[in-house]
């Protein structure tokens, strides 16, 4: 591949180097996303703790936790 049109020390981004990008990006706001439903569930189970509807409260901040575990481990897994 000849790059006769670019200038001494121009870089170049391959195809290779934009999917790399784009992934970063997708995992990122993925997890980001993922936070913000668990928060929102865990919000609802203190709605329906207040509502007296304590068993569904209650499994909402054990589906939430669960959850949060999952995605830690994602995150370890992943940056780290």
């Amino acid at each position: 591949m000849s790059y006769a049109f670019m200038k001494m020390g121009a870089t170049v981004m391959t195809t290779a180097a934009v999917f790399e990008v784009l992934y970063w990006v997708a995992i990122v706001s993925m997890s980001v996303v993922l936070v913000l439903v668990n928060v929102g569930i865990l919000a609802i189970g203190f709605q329906f703790w207040k509502k007296h509807k304590r068993v569904l409260g209650i499994g909402c901040w054990l589906f939430s936790l669960f959850c949060f575990y999952l995605i830690s481990i994602m995150i370890n897994k992943t940056f780290m």
